[in-house]
Formats: structure tokens, C-alpha cells, sequence
């Protein structure tokens, strides 16, 4: 009989470790995230090599910096930094990515509080051996459009 209890102890002392143990291994919710997708007949990005996911928001507020962390072509590293001028009228996105092993910038502008579905054009970007920026469309997408 006190064997029966001791392992209903230990049962009851384990669950709540277990219970932490899956609420911690439960994969981080990217709600959080912003995507861009580039595109365009002269743009230099399309398709898997034009899809962003960065962490974070833009930002709102004038003056405001965010540093941009996110990838690129699936796994490629993406770092920049977006801030919302000083008229407030728009968020300037820069950043610098790799793909395959090549270098490539992206640039873009969208009004504060843009959302899924809006647009920036014209907007600049470039990758590998092409030297000059190409002319983008670039629009926010939901991230689970994520090639």
C-alpha cells in the first residue's frame, strides 16, 4: 500500500516539470514577424529570392529605429534597420542580405501602420554580380506565404 503512494506522489511531483517541459518546447509564435515580398518585370528579386521575413513591427513613431533581424531565401541572413521619417509620412526599410553566397540590398517605403495586401513602388534592390539597383515592387505579405 505505501508503494501505491509514493508513486502517486512521484506522479504528481512530475506532471507540472513534464506539463513545463511541452509549454517550453512548443515552437515560438511568429505573430510577431512582418514579411516583404519583391517582384517586378526589371526587379533583380522574385519568387523564393524575393520573400523577407523579418522579427518585429515596423515602427510608428517618428524618428523611431528598428533594427531589422530576419532571412532570406529561406535561410539566408537578413539584417538592416527601418525608421519613420521625420514628417512622419514614411518608413524607410534598408537592409542586407545573402543568398547562396551573394551579397544583395533591399530598399523600401511604406506609409506608417501599412499592413498585409499594401504596396511601396518604386522600390530598389540588388543582388549578386548585378551592380546597379532594379526597380521592385515590394509588398507586405502574410508570412505564411513563406516559400
Amino acid at each position: 500500500m505505501g508503494g501505491i503512494i509514493v508513486k502517486r506522489l512521484l506522479g504528481l511531483l512530475l506532471l507540472p516539470g513534464f506539463v513545463g517541459l511541452l509549454v517550453a518546447s512548443a515552437p515560438e509564435r511568429a505573430s510577431a514577424d512582418f514579411c516583404l515580398q519583391f517582384s517586378g518585370a526589371s526587379c533583380d528579386l522574385s519568387g523564393d529570392l524575393g520573400f523577407f521575413r523579418f522579427k518585429g513591427k515596423l515602427p510608428k513613431k517618428v524618428k523611431k529605429l528598428a533594427a531589422l533581424h530576419g532571412r532570406a531565401c529561406g535561410v539566408g541572413p537578413a539584417y538592416g534597420s527601418a525608421i519613420v521619417n521625420t514628417e512622419g509620412t514614411a518608413v524607410e526599410i534598408g537592409a542586407t542580405f545573402f543568398c547562396d553566397g551573394e551579397q544583395g540590398q533591399i530598399s523600401a517605403s511604406f506609409t506608417p501602420g501599412s499592413r498585409i495586401g499594401d504596396t511601396s513602388s518604386p522600390t530598389y534592390a540588388s543582388y549578386g554580380i548585378h551592380g546597379i539597383a532594379s526597380s521592385c515592387t515590394a509588398t507586405i505579405v502574410d508570412c505564411d506565404l513563406e516559400p
